[in-house]
């Protein structure tokens, strides 16, 4: 996975998100097992799947390629904010309803969403997701 960091020498500087990342240029195969601790359950488990990670910090800043898939959300553990580049996402939350997203549109999906995610053609995504569920907790007794 790669990352920039955002820093040189010390100082915090801007990252650009490079337009043929955004385009699924320069993609890496991508590793389902990064989903294990989330409580994602793939219908195929041999799916397609291709990424670039911008940056890692308070946030993280990704694109994700997919092909064709559904996979099952049993209580996200992060918020993620979306724009998605290509295809069509459709979200069927447990409580009710059928909510659908094509490229331009962009989204919030919160922390402890629970539901089906499907993309019925191939999907991309920019992604930003609060990184704090990467966080060790804090020991007991500990600050």
């Amino acid at each position: 996975m790669s990352e920039d960091s955002g820093k040189s020498s010390g100082a915090a500087v801007p990252i650009a998100v490079d337009r043929r990342l955004l385009a699924g240029e320069g993609l890496s195969a991508g590793d389902l097992s990064e989903f294990d601790d989330e409580d994602i359950s793939p219908e195929d488990p041999a799916a397609d799947f291709q990424m670039h990670n911008v940056h890692t910090g308070s946030i993280m800043v990704s694109v994700y390629e997919a092909g064709p898939g559904k996979v099952r959300i049993e209580g996200s553990v992060y918020d993620e904010f979306i724009t998605i580049l290509e295809g069509r996402l459709i979200l069927t939350p447990d409580v009710g309803g059928e909510y659908e997203y094509k490229a331009g549109d962009s989204l919030v999906v919160p922390k402890g969403y629970r539901g089906g995610w499907e993309m019925p053609e191939r999907y991309r995504e920019l992604i930003v997701v609060d990184t704090e569920f990467m966080r060790d907790e804090p020991e007991a007794g500990g600050p």
